[in-house]
């Protein structure tokens, strides 16, 4: 975005027609890559300023507009991985020309517009107002040194600078200096309405809502007209606040019903819907219906989407549904319309609790998009480094249990699952004896324990246990890092098991990248303590099994 900005306030040069020779001057680099630049073609700009340096490695100028080009790509990038690796490349650039010439006004321009123009929280900004300023001071020094227009270009930039400082008076004198500089400017038009938005009486906005009213105050008004949409909406809200989902569902959809128009209705809706729902989504009724969260999850995404059609200036139905968005990309593949929602949520006058929400979401979702690079480069390029990289990245720290919280004899199975997927994978530990015959459940996580023989994603532990005591140890499914569980010697009955060897196993399946695999270790039950340690795997990357008596 940054970059598209970088190109209505610098104005570089016009194109010169010279007569070809064959040792190109640096001027003539700078004019062919600034028609291509023009042109849009910021890769073929780009790649003439490398020539450039390739025949004068010493220009700070070459360096400057190379670094320019490579922000401005940046800018224009399709995904936030490219566009940070492209900034960083063009920093690197700009860091060398200043190296080369401290003083050379363009450098320090360049490096100071991109320091201004991106994200705060890359620590740009305090060297782009040092870069600005220095501007300013060697047109003190030598005016011939900074032409009018980069003169004014950094006083628009220091403007802007200043102001994400949160310094207002200085914003306000360098936008001041920009209209003195350039009357009549579309420059000086920018700078003015600047000014306005800094030292402007901000709209006074009633934030007062009046008390919300009780179930049965409600009541009493649909008592006379039990069909206006409004107090049923009303009252629907009014049995969310007090947990009665049930109640809620049924006044919502009814005020929908008579008033299809009503946002309010349809953004409760979606908030109770959601409110009712088990955090895991995994209860007993998957096992009657394995689409049953699905198309709960797609109910919400239209409830959400008609409440923003509807009043696209209410924040709180921006806010959900962003929220929404970016926490179940995989079943709705709106996460760039839940960015877009939170960003609408930040730029507006939002409450401050509105903003806090929208910017943690924001973080969740760029931490998210970076999580779905890495499964790409395991799933797409598994042989390659880059794969091992991704897989150490997303690897926790291991930690060890005390043994004195242990209930002995027994026996401790402790791993880690390496990876992490769009959802928390699926997963069963349970033990069997050498000869393959089922011995006890420990862990099985929500879906499988649930949908049981509807929809088998775990084989090797449906196949062996045939579901036996899944109901007692179904939990909320794990993700990544590392778990305990501790086998209390006894089989599914009940019953003490006899001194022996026991296989215990854990199988686990990843969604939506389907990777899969199963890790297991012999232990031998009686006698002394023993230890068996595996750590082979990719997905379970880690096994240990310990025999407490």
């Amino acid at each position: 975005m940054y970059a598209r900005i970088v190109v209505a306030v610098v104005v570089l040069l016009v194109i010169c027609f010279a007569t070809p020779v064959s040792a190109k001057p640096l001027d003539q680099y700078v004019e062919e890559a600034s028609g291509y630049r023009q042109a849009g073609a910021l890769g073929e700009a780009a790649s003439i300023m490398k020539d450039a340096i390739s025949e004068h490695p010493d220009s700070a100028i070459a360096y400057a507009y190379l670094g320019l080009y490579m922000g401005m790509q940046a800018g224009a990038a399709e995904n936030f991985m490219e566009a940070g690796q492209l900034s960083a490349e063009s920093f690197e650039l700009l860091d060398k020309a200043v190296e080369l010439d401290p003083r050379h006004p363009r450098a320090r321009l360049y490096r100071g517009i991109m320091g201004v123009k991106v994200p705060e929280f890359l620590g740009k900004l305090p060297g782009a107002i040092e870069d600005l300023e220095t501007i300013i001071d060697l047109h003190g020094e030598s005016p011939q040194m900074v032409s009018a227009e980069l003169i004014t270009t950094a006083y628009s930039m220091l403007g802007e600078g200043y102001a994400k400082m949160g310094d207002e008076m200085k914003a306000v004198s360098a936008y001041e200096m920009v209209m003195a500089l350039a009357p009549g400017t579309p420059e000086a038009g920018v700078a003015e309405g600047a000014i306005a938005d800094l030292t402007g009486e901000p709209e006074v906005k009633e934030m007062e809502e009046e008390p919300m009213r009780s179930v049965e105050e409600i009541k009493k008004d649909l008592e006379s007209d039990p069909e206006d949409a409004a107090h049923l909406a009303e009252l629907g809200r009014a049995y969310l606040e007090v947990g009665e989902f049930e109640q809620a569902e049924k006044a919502l959809r009814n005020a929908i019903e008579l008033d299809p128009e009503n946002p309010d209705a349809y953004k409760w809706l979606m908030i109770g819907i959601g409110e009712s729902m088990s955090g895991d989504l995994y209860d007993e009724r998957i096992h009657e219906d394995t689409d049953w969260a699905t198309k709960l999850v797609f109910e919400m995404v239209g409830l959400a989407d008609k409440a923003v059609e509807l009043a696209p200036e209410d924040m709180e139905s921006r806010l959900f549904r962003g929220i929404m968005d970016i926490q179940m990309p995989f079943f709705s593949g709106k996460l760039d319309q839940g960015i877009a929602d939170l960003q609408v949520v930040l730029d507006s006058d939002a409450p401050a609790d509105i903003k806090a929400q929208a910017t943690y979401w924001l973080g969740y979702a760029y931490q998210k998009m970076g999580t779905t690079y890495w499964i790409k480069v395991l799933t797409d390029y598994d042989d390659e480094e880059a794969a091992q990289m991704a897989l150490q990245a997303m690897r926790p720290p291991l930690r060890r249990l005390d043994p004195s919280e242990i209930e002995t004899p027994a026996v401790v199975i402790d791993f880690s699952l390496g990876f992490r997927d769009e959802l928390p994978p699926q997963t069963a530990v349970w033990v069997e004896t050498p000869g393959g015959d089922f011995v006890k459940t420990l862990y099985v996580s929500g879906f499988s324990g649930y949908a049981k023989e509807v929809q088998i994603v775990l084989p090797v532990w449906a196949a062996t246990s045939d579901f036996a005591g899944a109901d007692a140890v179904t939990g909320a499914s794990i993700d990544t890092g590392q778990h305990i569980y501790v086998w209390d010697l006894k089989d599914e009955s009940g019953s003490r098991v006899d001194p022996s060897d026991y296989v215990v196993k854990v199988e686990t399946h990843f969604w939506p990248s389907m990777k899969y695999e199963m890790a297991s270790g012999t232990v031998t039950v009686g006698g002394d303590k023993t230890l068996m340690v595996t750590q082979e795997g990719t997905f379970i990357p880690y096994l240990e099994l310990r025999y407490m008596p």
